[in-house]
């Protein structure tokens, strides 16, 4: 404030003299009026002009009483304004408007009259910065958001009332307190405080999350926008804090971690909804949760958290529809359904009484669609206060009805990989691994009735694939699977296990079991038609019953394969029951499997050697080598017992080599002992001649051997051409390539000799021993004969006949113009010193004919 001082007696005679450059520096208004409030001087002081908005001489003219229009003026008093003890007062400029200045005033004696000094300083700019200032606090008192001051040692010197009722606490409380004070007292609260210090020292504004407790201890998240303000030194003065809960944000965030964790944790889909129901209720207390899903057309609990069990029972199982309250009502209409209050609800009586028994007074049901507009179930709300949910609900059934949404399309996702996982993606039947869960679950439960097992088995499918190709042969089976289904009754259970394999679960008696199997052999026999091709197969069935009573259930399908084994082995196109004795052929079949295979390695097994004549001359045409076993437990086993034994378990491949390698070593040592042998046959089954190594696998004997390749003879059986043509005729070019002499074996038993034996490189050709019963001087037989060497003969190739016992034989083949013979009739198959004897004592000489 400045002061004015005049001193009376050394006032000058001339007002007009004081100082125009003393009153141009002043920085307020100087104007003195006389007692009348009339303006007698302003000259020399244009902010006097400036600050009234008139002119000197419109001024000088003016009486205070205008310029301050709410004081009164006396005439014979000095100046009366009314002012604030700082003498704040508003001045009325020419222009109608007030300007808040500061009165300075000072009553003076001039020339024996009284005068008013007055000096008027504008207060514009303070009046703007207090009216600044007043809205700033309203601003800060007034606001939802706490705000907080902090000073560079991040002690509280400021709060305002939202931050101090939010937390339940006095300002005086927080005043000079640390920062750290508001935070919950957990593990975190250091991490915390060590992040606010280093986003600090960055010297910009930012953002923390804090974790805080409220009243009662409540635990509250805070969102922190930190502001640091600096001083003009550039040292940190003050830093402003302004706080916003943002609990229930993070509540909600919780819970949708939570349920999107439980869903990649694979919990069930009604532990999933039980937990989303539960967490609900934690985080919004005044309301309980379920969720109904409309099965089938019916309503069936989800989910659920506290709802009383009656109230549960009384929706479950009702209708998806309007008359299931509503959340049938949310299903079928697709839209929220809010029940403000039970006791005016007139739809659902029944509902409305279990409800309100239970203290349930209102209810909002939400629609759970799913993303391909489905409506799979209703999100529901249960209050015990009437009333409209409110905002916080809105937010909590907005964020669960999407996880739920997820978590029944994510179960509906998992069924539909199980579904496809046990069913045949071909004829949509149950697949190998449902009958496996399936036998598991018969396992574990009383048996109440016998359950039969039926394994189907198509006959020779392999060939019908290679005749009509992978697609059609598809189609057989889709037609297949159609004729067997609908030859189905009651609870019968058709299965696809694998390519032309079925199983059937039937309750049926034998007697009913008896007429499926044959009614089923039947069908079969019925041709079927692929792509206009009429097709026709035969199927062998295997049957075992199930009794229960302590009875292994796998173990009965197990029967049922061996059952199915017997009726492949008894001609097929026909069914076996299980017989106990079947186990033992099986054990058998495993027994001489074992020491078969410990024979190979051991090198127990040996050749013999059956001769081979020239039918023309006599001469020994050549030996064919035949494998023998004479076991020190089993005695002599058959070559018609262990062949089959050794195909069916993968021992083919090494008995064929032992064969050929054997073979090779004795052709070695006749040939060095100069025994006139011609040449060794070795018979070759299907399996090895499939084999890729096989071409490779000789040439190395020979090899090691020594043995030149035309004195062996490789015997490929029709079999073994038939099964894979184009990869026999690859393995015979290569044989042939070598040197070695390829035999057609067992000819004229297949299907397609006569059609495939030009395309082969074949060096000669046996005829089966089944022609020689029933050979004779006329008839069907002999006239097949002929045809076949006749055609070996057109393809320049000799021709062997096998089985040859008796002289009558020899003759009639020599009538035909058969090539040689083999036979018992000039010997049985010998060892080799019992031929190394025959060769000797055997004369060249021709056959005589008997």
């Amino acid at each position: 404030m400045m002061t004015l001082y005049i001193v009376k007696d050394a006032i000058m005679p001339d007002i007009t003299r004081i100082s125009s450059p003393l009153l141009e520096k002043l920085p307020m208004a100087v104007m003195m009026a006389d007692v009348s409030g009339r303006i007698v001087f302003v000259y020399g002081n244009p902010r006097a002009c400036a600050l009234t908005g008139y002119n000197a001489t419109d001024l000088a003219e003016t009486r205070l009483g205008r310029l301050f229009p709410d004081r009164a003026v006396d005439a014979t008093a000095t100046l009366a304004m009314p002012t604030t003890q700082d003498g704040c007062t508003t001045l009325r400029r020419k222009n109608g408007l007030g300007m808040p200045v500061r009165l300075y005033r000072e009553s003076i004696s001039w020339d024996g009259g009284l005068y008013e000094l007055v000096a008027l300083l504008d207060r514009t700019e303070e009046e703007q910065t207090r009216e600044d200032a007043e809205i700033s606090a309203l601003i800060v008192q007034a606001t939802d958001r706490g705000i907080l001051v902090l000073d560079p040692q991040c002690r509280i010197t400021h709060t305002n009332r939202a931050l101090t009722d939010l937390l339940g606490m006095e300002p005086a409380a927080l005043h000079d307190a640390p920062f750290g004070t508001l935070l919950s007292g957990g593990e975190s609260d250091i991490a915390t405080l060590r992040q606010f210090r280093r986003n600090l020292a960055r010297r910009t504004g930012f953002e923390q999350d804090i974790h805080t407790r409220g009243k009662q201890g409540k635990d509250l998240w805070l969102r922190c926008a930190v502001t640091p303000h600096y001083g003009a030194d550039g040292q940190l003065a003050d830093i402003i804090v302004i706080l916003h809960d943002i609990t229930h944000d993070q509540q909600l965030r919780e819970l949708q971690r939570d349920v999107v964790e439980a869903l990649t944790d694979q919990l069930s889909l009604r532990e999933m909804l039980d937990f989303m129901c539960r967490r609900i209720e934690l985080i919004a207390p005044d309301c309980m949760a379920v969720v109904m899903l409309g099965t089938g057309g019916v309503l069936r609990t989800g989910g659920h958290g506290a709802l009383p069990m009656p109230v549960l029972q009384a929706f479950d199982g009702l209708e998806a529809s309007t008359a299931g309250g509503a959340c049938g009502t949310a299903i079928v209409t697709a839209q929220d359904v809010v029940v403000p209050d039970f006791t005016t609800e007139t739809c659902w009586p029944a509902l409305r009484d279990v409800a309100g028994q239970h203290g349930i007074v209102a209810e909002w049901a939400v629609p759970i669609i799913l993303r391909n507009g489905d409506v799979a179930g209703s999100f529901s709300l249960y209050f015990r206060a009437p009333g409209q949910p409110g905002a916080w609900h809105r937010r909590i059934v907005g964020a669960c009805v999407h996880l739920a949404m997820l978590a029944i399309e994510q179960q509906r996702s998992r069924d539909s990989i199980i579904r496809l996982s046990y069913t045949d993606r071909l004829t949509s039947l149950p697949n190998r691994m449902w009958l496996n869960r399936r036998m598991q679950e018969l396992s574990t439960r009383p048996s109440t009735a016998p359950l039969s097992i039926m394994v189907i088995d198509l006959d020779r499918f392999r060939k019908i694939v290679q005749a009509l190709g992978q697609g059609r042969a598809d189609q057989l089976l889709l037609e297949l699977a159609t004729r067997l289904r609908n030859g189905m009754v009651g609870r019968d259970v058709l299965v696809r296990t694998e390519g032309d394999e079925f199983v059937v679960l039937t309750e049926e008696n034998a007697p009913d079991v008896t007429l499926l199997a044959e009614r089923i052999i039947h069908n079969l026999e019925e041709p079927f038609t692929v792509d206009g091709i009429p097709v026709s197969i035969s199927g062998s069935i295997g049957i075992s019953t199930h009794h229960g009573e302590g009875q292994d259930v796998e173990e009965s399908l197990r029967q049922a394969y061996t059952a199915l084994a017997q009726a492949k082995k008894a001609g097929r196109c026909c069914y076996r029951f299980f017989h106990p004795s079947m186990n033992r052929q099986a054990d058998d079949h495993v027994i001489l499997a074992s020491a078969l295979r410990e024979a190979i390695a051991d090198n127990r097994l040996t050749l013999v050697y059956q001769p081979q004549v020239n039918l023309h001359t006599g001469e020994l045409h050549g030996v064919e080598a035949l494998s023998r076993w004479d076991d020190p437990v089993l005695g002599m086993v058959s070559p018609g017992r262990f062949i089959p034994v050794a195909e069916e378990t993968g021992q083919i491949r090494a008995l064929g080599v032992w064969s050929l390698r054997v073979a090779c070593e004795q052709m070695a040592e006749w040939i060095a002992h100069d025994i006139p042998v011609p040449t060794v046959s070795v018979n070759l089954s299907a399996i090895q001649f499939q084999d890729p190594d096989l071409v490779s696998q000789l040439a190395t004997i020979l090899h090691q051997t020594g043995v030149p390749p035309e004195r062996l003879i490789v015997e490929l059986t029709e079999t073994a051409m038939i099964e894979n043509f184009d990869q026999t005729v690859n393995t015979a070019t290569a044989i042939r390539n070598l040197g070695i002499g390829l035999s057609m074996d067992d000819f004229g038993t297949g299907y397609s000799s006569l059609s495939n034996l030009a395309s082969l490189p074949i060096s000669e050709v046996k005829i089966d021993r089944s022609f020689m019963n029933g050979f004779g001087s006329t008839g069907n037989v002999r006239q097949v004969v002929t045809a076949i060497i006749r055609i070996g003969h057109t393809l320049g190739m000799p021709v062997i006949a096998e089985g040859v016992e008796e002289a009558a034989q020899c003759a009639q083949l020599r009538d035909i113009d058969c090539d040689v013979i083999q036979g018992y009739y000039f010997g049985r198959p010998m060892n080799t010193a019992s031929l190394d004897a025959w060769i000797r004592e055997r004369r060249a000489e021709a056959v005589p004919v008997a």
